[in-house]
């Protein structure tokens, strides 16, 4: 080795003291460097966290007023179904029945309090329409019909709402049915019935058909089948009709 290449031997230590400053510098440096870094990295966490909480406040501040908003329509058709449920079930008052003169006549004194008129009505216009379509066939069977079973209400029903049966009504007054009558005037459904004297004629004659006609003294002036005409003088008192149903003045 030639003089004065080699260094001295202490120059390594000098050039390694020289460095050892520079590196301490260099890590200090790098040390002060990364630890912000370090300490900087949870902030964005924290705010994250602060937005997240805020964004959850927030949005529960928003869903909170929502709930009476989607309540109250809920609230309201129920309200307004009750409503409806109450004027359709209300009671309404029915209306007042409008009768002509003939229905009020009929009517007159025949509708108990609470009853309804037009059940009453229809009753005595469908014993007209029955009347009516068998006077149309047989007037004598309606005739008889009116003899056997004379009633108020049929009467008023005639006069009132099929007056076109008025005269088979007045006939039938002056006829009777069977049983057993005095001689005097047309009642034979009074409380002590009695015909007046005429011609009468049967309106079965049946085969059974009898009538007997009797003297004031008792004595019988005769008895008859009913095939032909019956005449009740003035000297009859009395007469008994069987099987024949009923008479009509001829």
């Amino acid at each position: 080795m030639k003089p004065g290449l080699n260094p001295p031997p202490h120059s390594k230590w000098v050039s390694g003291l020289l460095l050892l400053p520079l590196l301490g510098l260099g890590l200090t440096a790098g040390c002060s460097a990364t630890e912000p870094a370090n300490d900087a990295a949870p902030a964005p966490s924290s705010s994250a966290s602060a937005s997240s909480s805020s964004s959850s406040s927030s949005s529960s501040a928003k869903a909170t007023p929502s709930a009476p908003a989607s309540s109250s329509p809920a609230g309201a058709e129920e309200a307004t179904e009750e409503e409806a449920e109450a004027v359709v079930q209300s009671p309404q008052p029915a209306p007042e029945p409008v009768f002509d003169e003939a229905q009020k006549q009929f009517l007159q004194d025949k509708v108990p309090e609470g009853n309804d008129p037009n059940a009453i009505l229809q009753v005595g216009e469908e014993r007209c329409d029955q009347l009516t379509s068998a006077n149309a066939v047989d007037t004598d069977a309606v005739l008889s019909e009116l003899i056997m079973n004379p009633t108020q209400d049929t009467s008023d029903a005639i006069v009132s709402l099929c007056p076109g049966l008025r005269p088979v009504l007045e006939a039938a007054t002056l006829g009777f049915p069977d049983g057993v009558f005095t001689v005097g005037e047309a009642a034979p459904w009074a409380e002590e019935p009695s015909i007046a004297p005429g011609t009468y004629r049967a309106y079965g004659m049946s085969e059974e058909c009898s009538i007997s006609v009797y003297s004031g003294s008792g004595d019988l002036i005769g008895s008859f089948d009913g095939t032909q005409p019956l005449s009740v003088g003035a000297d009859a008192a009395r007469v008994e009709s069987t099987q024949c149903y009923s008479w009509s003045r001829a």
